[in-house]
């Protein structure tokens, strides 16, 4: 197996990881998913510029056009997956945001006039339905608030994705140059978020971080959680993704994060098990979307390692 392809795959475990303790941590530690957020976006990427240290480059290179537009997207993705957990289970989460496959040879035809090969058009179609009928199992009915709310989130995931894939400091062979561009992307949507956290506080839509009253940032397990996924989910989790995209293209990165959802299940069992979090409750319905989508990214995934084989 490639090992871009490999890596993509690690990316996805790790990420399912990341969710089910995000969900944790959210849900049932009590801890405020904001400072979470922002403690582990911050911590993360000071660790990746370290490593990328020999680099060229100062602040301000944290505050052109692409850097700002890229963190004003990643906060929006970022809150909007968290709203949709509020609604859902992990596995349906992971499930669902498979989606961002479709979107993104949706992208391919619109962006670059290149439509899907004809080998993958039908696990296309297979995922459509998979997706059509785990939508139309979702109980309770609040739910359709979170599948709403993860797909603004995985129409910016892949909007994100192409803009790094070609972004010049993504390309380059120098290892420094791609971990400080790395960094730079972690450490402006830590700046965002702050700035959003502030106004949503003064326009009155969520507790100001700056709050007396408030205990955003005092509680020393959020600061234990917050740096620990940071430096364990958030910031390496970033970099094998840019190495992904930079290697495989977005396309090939979104069809290895189909698999997620199979570690998603798993995961979420043991977490339930534990009682870390509640475990996957699907309906029969649900079951069988689930054998579709991983069916489709099975399929998908075989047809792209079959090309790069020949």
């Amino acid at each position: 197996m490639p090992r871009a392809f490999t890596i993509a795959l690690a990316t996805a475990a790790l990420w399912a990881v990341y969710l089910v303790i995000t969900r944790f941590v959210v849900a049932r530690a009590g801890l405020d998913p904001w400072a979470y957020t922002l403690i582990q976006l911050l911590s993360g990427g000071l660790v990746i510029l370290w490593i990328g240290r020999s680099a060229p480059g100062d602040w301000r290179a944290l505050f052109t056009p692409w850097m700002v537009g890229y963190g004003l997207l990643r906060v929006g993705i970022t809150g909007a997956s968290s709203a949709a957990l509020a609604w859902l289970a992990v596995t349906q989460s992971t499930l669902l945001s498979t989606a961002n496959v479709l979107m993104g040879a949706m992208a391919a035809l619109l962006v670059h006039r290149l439509a899907p090969p004809h080998r993958e058009r039908a696990a296309l179609g297979l995922l459509a339905l998979g997706l059509a009928i785990l939508v139309a199992c979702l109980q309770p009915h609040s739910a359709y608030y979170g599948a709403l709310w993860l797909l603004a989130s995985e129409t910016g995931v892949v909007i994100a994705a192409l803009a790094v894939e070609t972004h010049p400091r993504n390309r380059s062979d120098d290892i420094a140059v791609r971990s400080r561009f790395t960094a730079e992307t972690l450490i402006i949507t830590s700046l965002v978020l702050i700035v959003a956290w502030s106004l949503a506080g003064v326009l009155g839509l969520a507790r100001s971080p700056w709050d007396s009253a408030g205990n955003a940032f005092g509680n020393p397990v959020l600061w234990l959680w917050g740096i620990g996924a940071g430096l364990v989910f958030r910031g390496p989790g970033q970099w094998l993704t840019f190495y992904t995209l930079r290697h495989a293209g977005t396309q090939a990165y979104l069809i290895a994060l189909m698999l997620m959802p199979a570690f998603a299940v798993v995961i979420e069992l043991a977490a339930g098990h534990i009682g870390w979090v509640a475990p996957p409750d699907l309906a029969a319905g649900e079951w069988l979307a689930t054998a579709l989508i991983l069916g489709a990214g099975f399929w998908m995934m075989a047809q792209r390692l079959r090309v790069r084989g020949r």
